[in-house]
């Protein structure tokens, strides 16, 4: 998992350095670290990520994508109750046994070794889930659900721009985090939102178009690899010569 973590890290670095260089990004950027100093929305901003390393700013500009997702009115919430909190992770099968408490029709699956995988397992439900979005027009929460289906799913700790690369990739994702009883499922409004974006299809939109950027550098990552992906970052596209 670590590859694929330095990966989405290296992208998110990448387009805060980006955003630190104008007015706008650098404001953002600020307002997104106070908002992770205020208490009252601690336990909501542990669902979008719990960083390994903290809040650097490549993980404050995630954040800032997922709320600005939230915000726009692009991504729907359901939460299940778990009745316990997760234990670390090493003690995945202590996990495992409290995630098949789950309600009937919603199953989880924790990898057992989650040696080089890019989340901690596999949350289907069989049944709509009944959730809410935020309405942009009074910023007031509605009603919404999500169709039957699957997710992957974060224990823990869990970097913001590793949530952004699951909604990126599968349009949704299941967060258990560290000192939460609660399994949230969120989905992207629709599923196939981003994969729509990263193919030219909405207006423009600051945020929106900076989580597209993102998403190709992550793409680019995948490809050729962190190497090749540091090299383009850095305005030398290159290929390693091939060995004699």
């Amino acid at each position: 998992m670590e590859r694929g973590r330095s990966i989405h890290r290296r992208a998110a670095d990448h387009m805060a350095e980006a955003w630190a260089e104008t007015q706008w990004g650098s404001q953002a950027l600020a307002g997104m670290y106070r908002w992770t100093r205020d208490a009252e929305w601690s336990e909501r901003i542990a669902v979008l990520g719990q960083p390994f390393s903290g809040w650097d700013m490549g993980q404050l500009f995630a954040l800032r994508c997922l709320a600005g997702l939230w915000m726009e009115g692009l991504l729907t919430i359901s939460e299940v109750e778990v009745g316990a909190q997760p234990k670390q992770d090493s003690q995945r099968q202590a996990n495992q046994q409290a995630l098949l408490l789950l309600p009937e029709g919603i199953s989880a699956t924790v990898d057992p070794d989650q040696r080089g995988a890019d989340d901690d397992g596999l949350v289907r439900w069989e049944n709509p889930l009944s959730g809410h979005f935020n309405d942009p027009s009074d910023n007031e929460s509605q009603p919404d659900t999500i169709a039957p289906g699957w997710s992957p799913l974060e224990v823990g700790n869990t970097d913001a721009s590793s949530t952004c690369f699951h909604l990126a990739r599968s349009g949704a994702l299941a967060r258990w985090p560290y000192g939460d009883t609660m399994l949230t499922i969120m989905q992207t409004r629709p599923r196939t939102l981003i994969q729509g974006w990263r193919m030219g299809d909405p207006a423009y939109d600051e945020v929106m178009d900076d989580l597209v950027e993102f998403s190709n550098w992550i793409a680019t990552g995948r490809m050729f690899g962190p190497k090749i992906m540091r090299g383009m970052m850095e305005g030398e596209i290159y290929f390693p010569s091939p060995k004699a």
